[in-house]
């Protein structure tokens, strides 16, 4: 498959494109110089009106099949360059915010030890100035985290290690995790849900996944909204809903969210840290887990939605017989 891919390459086309027109051209020129005292002699033996539509029929059919093939080796070049032409800009964007990504909590982690170091202060103030710190080293290993996930050549590679989890317990345990970035937030975080189910994941690739989608969530809502977490369950699925107030999204940005390198453009987030990569991985675990993620909007200024299905944990079910024939 991918030797084929090859053969498509932009340069393999144009080749191809070339050695045909000439080719061609070749083949014409020697047929012409070796037939012409031949067509001359058999022109004189047939109607003038005859031979005019037969070679005007001829030479239309010719011109016209190289035509197309020349304007589809010209398309074909066209749509690679432009392909490479965007990726290169999203590569270039994606250098840029993952430098701004790797310099501010480095900035912030080199201010506070030397505020430690050359100056006196409390102990209250030295263990807000840790746990800042901390904050700054978990955002620099998510980020980093996030870079080794996305370069990897082929997503099914993932190293993952199954367990049954109780995801009721595992979002609490996240929420706890992410206690600081509400507060300094002012965002109130609601966890709604009617029993506690058992989803089989791998809790590392997992709470990448979580952790992506709250940080989404507090970096494209303004100060003071709210972040809701519903979790139900339907026959043997387990639904999770993170609803935030936030920006929201157009109908023609949901279809690309999930793209790697690709970031929301507009005067509401410009300003807005990311690398472009935390969606395209979450979905890529998310396959991975045998499970769905989809996200909906209403529009500009009216929140987003992103909804996983995971698959749940079979043991649960078969140790839960009246969870089951709720569910059915």
């Amino acid at each position: 498959m991918n030797r084929l891919r090859a053969l498509f390459h932009p340069i393999f086309v144009f080749i191809g494109v070339q050695i045909a027109w000439i080719g061609l051209m070749i083949v014409w020129v020697y047929w012409y110089f070796k037939n012409r005292q031949n067509l001359a002699e058999f022109t004189k033996k047939l109607p003038p009106e005859l031979l005019e539509s037969d070679f005007n029929l001829i030479v239309l059919l010719e011109g016209g099949v190289l035509m197309l093939v020349i304007l589809a080796g010209v398309y074909v070049i066209f749509v690679y360059w432009n392909k490479q032409s965007r990726l290169y800009q999203l590569q270039s964007n994606f250098v840029s915010s993952v430098s701004h990504e790797l310099k501010s909590p480095l900035a912030s982690i080199q201010l506070y030890l030397e505020t430690l170091k050359y100056q006196k202060v409390s102990l209250e103030e030295t263990r807000d100035f840790v746990e800042t710190m901390l904050s700054d080293t978990e955002r620099l290993s998510d980020l980093i985290d996030n870079i080794l996930e996305s370069s990897k050549s082929d997503p099914k590679s993932m190293q993952l290690q199954f367990n049954s989890v109780d995801i009721i317990v595992f979002l609490q345990e996240i929420m706890v995790h992410h206690q600081k970035l509400f507060e300094d937030k002012q965002c109130v975080i609601q966890l709604e849900f009617i029993d506690h189910i058992k989803v089989s994941i791998d809790g590392r690739a997992m709470r990448m996944v979580f952790n992506n989608l709250i940080a989404n969530a507090l970096r494209y809502s303004p100060a003071g909204t709210i972040l809701k977490i519903e979790v139900k369950q339907t026959q043997k699925i387990c639904i999770i809903d993170f609803i935030d107030q936030g920006f929201g999204f157009d109908k023609k940005e949901l279809k690309k969210v999930f793209k790697k390198f690709y970031r929301v453009q507009n005067e509401e987030t410009q300003n807005v840290e990311g690398a472009g990569l935390g969606l395209y991985i979450s979905r890529q675990i998310i396959k991975n887990h045998k499970g769905k993620i989809n996200v909906f909007s209403e529009g500009r200024g009216k929140g987003t939605r992103f909804m996983l299905t995971l698959p749940i944990d079979q043991s649960f079910i078969e140790n839960n017989p009246k969870s089951e024939s709720e569910m059915d």
